[in-house]
């Protein structure tokens, strides 16, 4: 019977090199199973199994196949394409369906009652939307924007100096949201754009200004007492003549005194000439 069985498999796997050793027979009920290893490269720690039917001679293949063995790659659980699709996915031209029933949603109410005792737990207008996020989808976003890259718990937040909540870039935003997010506008900042957290933050805060650097400043010293040589034989001075004032009498005429008030030239001027000469 097992030669029988490992026939029937060769013939389906192709090569004798893609069947292994003999490893175990099964009898369930009228059928018998017989499995051998699998060397196929592209299936390790699989095994082939052949169904046998019958006794002595009289014995037929049921069915031919490959199943797992402990350790075995298997293909993962198969899950519906809307439930596999995520952030990130979504590109240009795709469409991703809504569920009727997702509980993240709620009916939108587009009238306002008149008897605040018949509003809904959670009511909200729906300002033409046909429903609008429930509980469960508020808190669902919640935590999904707070432990993202966004959040308090992110590591430019943690070496921030100031919250989001006391910076001059932060833009609110309504409704209960706005209570614990809101809208980043600085340029500069890695979470321009984004929704961010009050206890978010970053080094692009609008508190932090910049300190003016101080320049260093040298001593003045003021040498009051030398002073400079003066080369005279170097400096080339002309004067010009002085015409004598009224009641003026020259220093160098014999017959007149200086008087109060008169002004004689210096003695050492020599007017029209070169006082290096």
């Amino acid at each position: 019977m097992h030669d029988f069985a490992r026939s029937a498999v060769l013939e389906v796997a192709g090569s004798a090199a893609q069947v292994g050793d003999l490893l175990d027979t099964e009898q369930l009920g009228d059928v018998t199973v017989v499995r051998f290893a699998s060397l196929h490269p592209g299936y390790p720690h699989w095994h082939w199994s052949v169904a046998l039917v019958g006794e002595g001679d009289h014995v037929t293949i049921n069915e031919i196949w490959m199943e797992p063995g402990e350790g075995a790659l298997r293909v993962p659980e198969w899950k519906p394409w809307s439930e596999r699709v995520r952030p990130g996915d979504l590109g240009a031209g795709d469409v991703v369906p809504t569920a009727p029933d997702d509980d993240r949603l709620t009916p939108g109410y587009t009238e306002v009652p008149d008897d605040e005792q018949l509003q809904p737990l959670h009511w909200e207008l729906g300002l033409n939307r046909e429903r609008v996020l429930s509980p469960e989808g508020l808190a669902d976003a919640a935590e999904r924007w707070r432990s993202g890259d966004d959040g308090p718990d992110a590591q430019v937040a943690r070496l921030a100096p100031y919250p989001c909540s006391t910076c001059a870039w932060l833009l609110p935003i309504g409704g209960r949201f706005g209570q614990a997010f809101g809208v980043c506008a600085h340029d500069i900042s890695p979470s321009d754009g984004h929704v961010v957290a009050l206890d978010h933050g970053c080094g692009a805060h609008s508190s932090i200004t910049v300190e003016p650097t101080p320049v260093p400043v040298t001593e003045v010293v003021l040498d009051d007492e030398e002073y400079d040589a003066l080369d005279r034989g170097s400096v080339s001075v002309e004067t010009q003549a002085i015409a004598p004032a009224h009641d003026v009498t020259p220093a160098d005429e014999p017959d007149g005194q200086a008087g109060e008030g008169d002004i004689a030239p210096p003695q050492d001027a020599m007017l029209g000439q070169d006082l290096s000469e």
